[in-house]
């Protein structure tokens, strides 16, 4: 064994002395050095200079204009409930016109006498973001409502969730029980803590270090000022002196005297000194999770605002010296959480996670509280799946039981993917044949300015903002190389030549893009509008329970069994506490606001609900001089301000007045509209597209088993889309950014599971085959529109005929052949 540079390796192959150790080489293992000794040339060299002590922090030159501090813009200004305006007892319960008060970090000003809660209705108007961000944008300290999910990928840690016991083989970690904050003010113990953490650090190698300590837990509320000083740079000047160890000078001054100095200096040991290791924050969950919570905005009113807000504070989770996960823990000494209570929890460890872009594990969790909660008694009761949704990465049980170990050893024969393994589609050509896929590769630009178009209120026709070329061949590779448990995109009969297999593909891919230009792309549209027009003998309005269906339907209950009632065994769990808004919208004068759900509680808790029951939105009402740049992406769209609800609102509002006319008016667990480019709709067909392309929430019991005539297959091992889950979050379809072409995907998906697939075995279309029909359109001389009118059919009403049976003509079906033409056109055919 040698050291060299802090670390120990094996000599293997016989290396010559030319070959200087490292965890790569073919002619070294790198191993972990011993504990407790002293390592061969890692001794500090007597003759070096010790660490000089801080130098004063030089004066910062003034800007030019300085940057008011965001506190300081409404300073002067009352916090909601503190009323500017007193009643006749001297009581502050009002505001009159011109006042100014702060709610949630935004300023309103009072148009009128006024006892409405700041922003919330048209008494007030927007007068400035205390953070100092743009007008009618989300504060910088507002909930979360992120596009992706945080990465929980984590060196050494595998791709599947790690459920683990005291006893299970998990990657190599170590605490460290950093000083706690009654001690902070003791220079001796301070320094004496570390020189401890930067023992550990220097051990650490590549294991996972938890930084266990009950200061951040203590100082959320004050952020540090109530511990006032805190000597940071001279006793960790002094550790490094003792223990023989460097940090950079300029590093150390960097720091400040006082809480968040101390914090920063533990990152900045262990990302200095243990570089090759994992370090995280340990935090409690604290008492907010026994409360009761009406849904997302009140758990971070009531604990993950002021934990963000410290961890953004003292910048841990930024910068070079960053942390990179969060361990959360909850004491055995509390009482247990019942299910609902892990509900806010787990609510609360991925708003906080959000807010700082970091993964989290659960370490030290009560075996005996916990493991029923999230292990389950059976496979299907388990509530993992919900926890990596949470942006949990791992959890870690503090005590081992028989009951514990059977749990897991279940769980280690159907674990929760984290993240797609495989290789990535920019790597993998689409075909095999290489002419073909520069013609793809080429048409780019007319697909993108000449084909993507939509269509404009004021009946122009531009290129699309949501839907693009490149995005589309992405997910087309994906769904073509990989696909879904066997099933592919075809493009390709390996019987023809490549002059033919050329005219395939493009016909395939021209008969696929023929429907999404009719169905989304025209409207630039990823979420399903609101058409549900109603008329109640005054100017139209526009249910608010469209996004529970449209038409009649009720999109919650696609899939459930007329006679059973039972669920489809794809579909995703009914969700009454999902809240969302849709992403996109129309865009004409009044035009509808975007879809939402939201639980009844959360409603009733805004006092927006008429017995029970929510509105309509009036296109004619509501008036807005400026149309908005931006809005407040962070609210749901009842929350937003009037002429804010949407980018480019002209006019209309939302009308909360019980839904006149309807027998139920509620939106609670109404997030199953349509979605991407083919609109996914519905539970069964998100839990489908779910099960076999994100994160299965299919129960693994039933793997194998017939569920009403259906043999419930296996999810793949690692999916394309193994961080998304759909049936959690259906929107994120239209709100990924790190995965735009999933709005494709899900129609692709549809595409090969409903098209490529069609088969009305003894019925009128029996003989009816896709790849048949495809190639004699082909071979035929590309002449003709029943090729293009029997998969249009399929989409659109259900039938490969462009009239079917029960539901009647296809809509707009001139409109799809001319789509269909079009994009042979620009791929170079001659259609006719």
């Amino acid at each position: 064994m040698v050291s060299y540079k802090n670390e120990c390796y094996i000599a293997k192959n016989n290396p010559g002395v030319w070959e200087t150790p490292n965890g790569t080489s073919w002619f070294w293992d790198e191993v972990d050095c011993p504990d407790g000794t002293s390592e061969p040339g890692e001794e500090p060299d007597p003759g070096v200079d010790p660490i000089p002590e801080p130098e004063p922090e030089p004066e910062p030159e003034p800007e030019s204009e300085p940057t008011p501090d965001p506190g300081a813009l409404c300073a002067d200004f009352n916090v909601y409930p503190d009323w500017t305006q007193t009643d006749w007892e001297g009581k502050p319960s009002y505001a009159d016109a011109g006042d100014i008060m702060v709610h949630e970090n935004i300023a309103h000003k009072a148009k009128s006498w006024t006892q409405e809660v700041p922003g919330s209705s048209s008494d007030w108007e927007h007068h400035l973001n205390c953070d100092g961000t743009a007008p009618g944008e989300a504060a910088l300290l507002s909930l979360p409502n992120p596009s992706d999910p945080v990465n929980l990928s984590l060196h050494r840690w595998p791709s599947d969730f790690v459920a683990a016991s005291p006893s299970s083989d998990a990657p190599k970690m170590v605490t460290v029980e950093t000083i706690n904050s009654e001690d902070l003010s003791d220079y001796d113990l301070l320094t004496e803590s570390f020189e401890e953490l930067i023992t550990a650090a220097t051990k650490a190698k590549q294991k996972t270090v938890i930084i266990s300590t009950d200061v951040l837990d203590n100082i959320t509320a004050d952020k540090g000022a109530s511990l006032g000083s805190i000597e940071v740079k001279r006793a960790l000047t002094q550790a490094l002196i003792n223990t023989g160890q460097q940090i950079d000078s300029s590093e150390i001054n960097a720091l400040t005297d006082n809480a968040q100095g101390w914090a920063q200096a533990q990152n900045l040991v262990l990302s200095t000194l243990a570089p090759k290791a994992v370090f995280g924050w340990s935090l409690s969950i604290g008492d907010f999770a026994f409360d009761t919570h009406s849904g997302r905005q009140s758990v971070w009113d009531a604990a993950s605002k002021a934990t963000a807000d410290l961890l953004s504070s003292f910048e841990l989770y930024k910068g070079e010296s960053e942390a990179d996960f969060i361990a959360f823990s909850k004491s055995s000494d509390s009482d247990a959480l019942t299910s609902g209570q892990w509900h806010n929890a787990l609510e609360y460890v991925k708003q906080v996670t959000d807010h700082a872009k970091a993964p989290a594990m659960l370490s030290n969790i009560p075996t005996d509280q916990a493991a029923g909660y999230f292990m389950g008694n059976t496979a299907g009761e388990s509530n993992l799946r919900k926890a990596a949704h949470s942006n949990i990465f791992a959890i870690l049980f503090d005590t081992n039981t028989m009951d514990l170990e059977a749990k897991i050893d279940r769980y280690d024969n159907a674990k929760v993917p984290l993240y797609y393994v495989g290789q990535p589609m920019d790597e993998v050509p689409l075909t095999s044949i290489e002419s073909l896929n520069k013609d793809l590769e080429d048409a780019e630009t007319v697909m993108d300015n000449e084909v993507f178009l939509y269509e404009t209120p004021d009946l122009k026709w531009i290129p699309s903002t949501i839907y693009n070329w490149a995005d589309f061949l992405t997910g087309l590779n994906s769904m073509h190389n990989v696909g879904v448990a066997g099933d592919t995109f075809w493009l390709i009969d390996e019987n023809a030549d490549d002059a033919t297999n050329t005219l395939y593909a493009k016909v395939a891919i021209a008969a696929f893009l023929s429907q999404s230009m009719q169905e989304t792309i025209r409207f630039n549209a990823c979420d399903e509008n609101n058409w549900s027009h109603t008329d109640y003998g005054a100017p139209a309005t526009y249910t608010m329970t469209a996004s529970c269906g449209q038409l009649g339907q009720k999109y919650a209950d696609y899939g459930v069994n007329p006679v059973s009632g039972k669920d489809h065994a794809y579909s995703c769990p009914r969700d009454n506490k999902m809240e969302q808004t849709a992403l996109t919208h129309a865009e004409w004068y009044g035009a509808p606001a975007p879809l939402f759900v939201a639980p009844d509680a959360v409603l009733e808790e805004q006092g927006l609900l008429i017995d029970g029951k929510v509105g309509r939105w009036s296109h004619s009402d509501g008036w807005c001089g400026t149309p908005p740049t931006g809005i407040d992406s962070s609210k749901q769209a009842y929350e937003r301000d009037e002429c804010e609800v949407y980018v480019g609102q002209k006019a209309g509002k939302f009308i909360w007045d019980g839904h006149p006319g309807e027998a139920e008016a509620s939106v609670e667990g109404c997030g199953w509209w349509g979605r991407g480019v083919i609109q996914t709709t519905g539970r069964q067909n998100f839990g489908t597209l779910n099960h076999f392309v994100g994160r299965s929430h299919v129960d693994p019991d039933l793997i194998g088993k017939k569920v009403d005539g259906l043999t419930v297959e296996a999810p793949p091992e690692s999916p394309l889309y193994a961080d998304l889950d759909l049936c959690s979050n259906p929107g994120l379809i239209c709100s990924s950014e790190e995965n735009k072409e999933i709005k494709w995907i899900a129609g692709l998906f549809f595409w090969v599971n409903s098209v490529q697939a069609y088969d009305d075995e003894g019925g009128q279309y029996a003989d009816w085959d896709y790849y048949d029909e495809l190639k004699k359109y082909v071979d035929g001389g590309l002449v003709g529109n029943e090729f293009v009118d029997d998969v249009s059919g399929i989409v659109n009403r259900g039938c490969p005929d462009s009239t079917c049976p029960v539901s009647g003509d296809v809509h707009a079906i001139e409109d799809r052949r001319a789509n269909f033409k079009l994009v042979l056109e620009s791929l170079g055919l001659n259609p006719q």
